[in-house]
Protein backbone atom coordinates (compact mmCIF):
# COMPACT_ATOMS: atom_id res chain seq x y z
CA UNK A 1 0.00 0.00 0.00
CA UNK A 2 1.55 3.63 -0.99
CA UNK A 3 1.47 6.18 1.57
CA UNK A 4 -1.03 8.36 -0.02
CA UNK A 5 -3.90 5.18 0.30
CA UNK A 6 -2.56 4.90 3.81
CA UNK A 7 -3.18 8.55 3.90
CA UNK A 8 -6.96 8.28 3.51
CA UNK A 9 -7.70 5.42 5.77
CA UNK A 10 -10.64 5.50 7.87
CA UNK A 11 -8.67 6.38 11.45
CA UNK A 12 -7.72 9.83 9.33
CA UNK A 13 -7.72 13.42 11.71
CA UNK A 14 -10.57 14.71 8.89
CA UNK A 15 -13.26 12.47 7.72
CA UNK A 16 -15.40 13.29 4.90
CA UNK A 17 -17.35 16.85 5.90
CA UNK A 18 -21.07 15.71 4.41
CA UNK A 19 -20.18 11.47 4.12
CA UNK A 20 -21.97 11.38 0.96
CA UNK A 21 -25.62 12.49 2.94
CA UNK A 22 -27.86 13.51 -0.55
CA UNK A 23 -29.85 15.18 2.71
CA UNK A 24 -27.01 17.56 3.73
CA UNK A 25 -25.98 17.87 0.18
CA UNK A 26 -29.36 19.39 -0.23
CA UNK A 27 -29.61 21.91 2.58
CA UNK A 28 -26.46 23.08 1.89
CA UNK A 29 -27.59 24.17 -1.92
CA UNK A 30 -31.07 25.69 -0.36
CA UNK A 31 -28.89 27.81 1.80
CA UNK A 32 -27.10 29.15 -1.60
CA UNK A 33 -30.62 29.48 -3.52
CA UNK A 34 -31.41 31.17 -0.47
CA UNK A 35 -29.03 33.82 0.37
CA UNK A 36 -28.76 34.40 -3.83
CA UNK A 37 -32.18 35.82 -3.12
CA UNK A 38 -30.76 38.24 -0.83
CA UNK A 39 -27.81 39.32 -3.11
CA UNK A 40 -25.29 37.23 -1.89
CA UNK A 41 -23.43 34.69 -4.43
CA UNK A 42 -24.69 30.97 -4.25
CA UNK A 43 -21.15 30.38 -2.95
CA UNK A 44 -21.41 32.33 -0.13
CA UNK A 45 -25.43 30.61 1.34
CA UNK A 46 -23.22 27.23 0.37
CA UNK A 47 -20.57 28.55 2.98
CA UNK A 48 -22.63 28.79 5.56
CA UNK A 49 -24.99 25.59 5.07
CA UNK A 50 -21.75 24.02 5.29
CA UNK A 51 -20.52 25.44 8.17
CA UNK A 52 -23.13 24.55 10.02
CA UNK A 53 -23.52 21.09 9.33
CA UNK A 54 -20.13 20.81 10.51
CA UNK A 55 -19.10 18.93 13.51
CA UNK A 56 -15.43 20.65 13.75
CA UNK A 57 -13.42 23.41 12.10
CA UNK A 58 -12.96 23.33 8.84
CA UNK A 59 -10.44 24.48 6.65
CA UNK A 60 -10.95 26.90 3.07
CA UNK A 61 -9.25 23.36 1.18
CA UNK A 62 -12.02 20.99 2.97
CA UNK A 63 -14.47 23.51 1.98
CA UNK A 64 -13.57 23.96 -1.79
CA UNK A 65 -13.35 19.75 -1.89
CA UNK A 66 -16.64 19.19 -0.16
CA UNK A 67 -18.47 22.11 -1.86
CA UNK A 68 -16.51 21.30 -5.24
CA UNK A 69 -15.83 24.40 -6.47
CA UNK A 70 -12.40 26.26 -6.91
CA UNK A 71 -10.37 27.55 -4.00
CA UNK A 72 -10.40 31.19 -4.99
CA UNK A 73 -14.27 31.04 -4.93
CA UNK A 74 -13.93 29.71 -1.54
CA UNK A 75 -11.39 32.39 -0.30
CA UNK A 76 -13.50 35.38 -2.06
CA UNK A 77 -16.76 34.05 0.26
CA UNK A 78 -14.99 33.21 3.01
CA UNK A 79 -14.25 37.15 3.45
CA UNK A 80 -17.04 38.82 2.78
CA UNK A 81 -18.80 36.13 5.43
CA UNK A 82 -15.71 36.93 7.79
CA UNK A 83 -16.57 40.64 7.29
CA UNK A 84 -20.53 40.53 7.80
CA UNK A 85 -19.67 38.46 10.90
CA UNK A 86 -21.55 35.15 10.29
CA UNK A 87 -17.95 33.38 10.21
CA UNK A 88 -14.96 33.10 12.53
CA UNK A 89 -11.85 32.51 11.65
CA UNK A 90 -9.60 29.97 13.86
CA UNK A 91 -6.48 28.11 14.68
CA UNK A 92 -5.81 25.00 15.77
CA UNK A 93 -2.81 23.85 17.89
CA UNK A 94 0.02 22.16 15.65
CA UNK A 95 -1.95 23.54 12.32
CA UNK A 96 0.00 25.89 9.47
CA UNK A 97 -3.57 26.54 7.93
CA UNK A 98 -6.52 28.51 9.24
CA UNK A 99 -9.96 26.91 10.17
CA UNK A 100 -13.42 27.85 9.81
CA UNK A 101 -16.55 27.93 11.49
CA UNK A 102 -20.40 29.27 11.96
CA UNK A 103 -20.17 31.91 14.31
CA UNK A 104 -21.96 31.83 17.78
CA UNK A 105 -23.09 35.75 17.03
CA UNK A 106 -24.11 34.90 13.33
CA UNK A 107 -28.21 35.17 13.85
CA UNK A 108 -27.26 38.24 16.12
CA UNK A 109 -25.48 39.59 13.41
CA UNK A 110 -28.12 38.61 10.61
CA UNK A 111 -30.58 40.42 12.48
CA UNK A 112 -28.20 43.76 12.69
CA UNK A 113 -27.41 43.83 9.13
CA UNK A 114 -31.20 43.28 8.07
CA UNK A 115 -31.70 46.32 10.69
CA UNK A 116 -29.65 48.16 9.07
CA UNK A 117 -30.58 48.26 5.75
CA UNK A 118 -34.36 49.12 7.05
CA UNK A 119 -33.13 52.18 8.96
CA UNK A 120 -31.63 53.18 6.04
CA UNK A 121 -34.86 53.73 4.82
CA UNK A 122 -36.00 55.91 7.06
CA UNK A 123 -32.97 57.82 6.52
CA UNK A 124 -34.41 58.07 3.13
CA UNK A 125 -38.15 59.36 3.60
CA UNK A 126 -37.19 61.35 5.86
CA UNK A 127 -34.80 63.44 3.86
CA UNK A 128 -37.16 63.25 1.04
CA UNK A 129 -39.96 65.02 3.23
CA UNK A 130 -37.83 68.32 3.72
CA UNK A 131 -38.38 69.89 0.83
CA UNK A 132 -42.10 68.66 0.31
CA UNK A 133 -45.28 70.52 0.95
CA UNK A 134 -47.23 69.64 4.07
CA UNK A 135 -50.47 68.95 2.09
CA UNK A 136 -48.21 67.09 -0.73
CA UNK A 137 -49.66 63.51 -1.48
CA UNK A 138 -46.50 61.94 -0.92
CA UNK A 139 -45.85 63.28 2.44
CA UNK A 140 -48.29 60.65 3.71
CA UNK A 141 -46.97 57.51 2.24
CA UNK A 142 -43.28 58.93 3.38
CA UNK A 143 -44.65 59.66 7.12
CA UNK A 144 -46.39 55.88 6.80
CA UNK A 145 -42.96 54.63 5.27
CA UNK A 146 -41.20 56.23 9.01
CA UNK A 147 -44.21 54.90 10.52
CA UNK A 148 -43.13 51.56 9.85
CA UNK A 149 -39.38 51.80 9.72
CA UNK A 150 -39.86 52.52 13.75
CA UNK A 151 -42.45 50.05 14.81
CA UNK A 152 -40.12 47.02 12.55
CA UNK A 153 -36.62 48.59 14.56
CA UNK A 154 -38.74 48.25 17.71
CA UNK A 155 -39.54 44.54 16.98
CA UNK A 156 -36.05 43.55 15.82
CA UNK A 157 -34.76 44.75 19.35
CA UNK A 158 -37.46 42.54 21.15
CA UNK A 159 -36.10 39.59 18.70
CA UNK A 160 -32.60 40.87 19.40
CA UNK A 161 -32.96 40.80 23.22
CA UNK A 162 -35.05 37.36 23.03
CA UNK A 163 -32.29 35.86 20.89
CA UNK A 164 -29.47 37.53 23.28
CA UNK A 165 -31.32 35.78 26.74
CA UNK A 166 -32.08 32.19 24.56
CA UNK A 167 -28.07 31.75 23.90
CA UNK A 168 -27.53 33.24 27.90
CA UNK A 169 -29.33 29.82 28.91
CA UNK A 170 -26.56 27.21 29.35
CA UNK A 171 -27.27 24.51 27.00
Amino acid sequence: MDSEEADNGSDSPNPPILGGDPTLSQFIENMGLHYEKYGVARIGGRILGLLMLTPRSISAEEMAEALQVSRSSISTNLRMLLMAGLVEKVSLPGERCDYFEFSDSAWQRLLELRLEGVLSLKEVAEEGMLNLEQDHPGRQRLQEMVHWVEMLNQAYEQVSSELQSHQEVPA
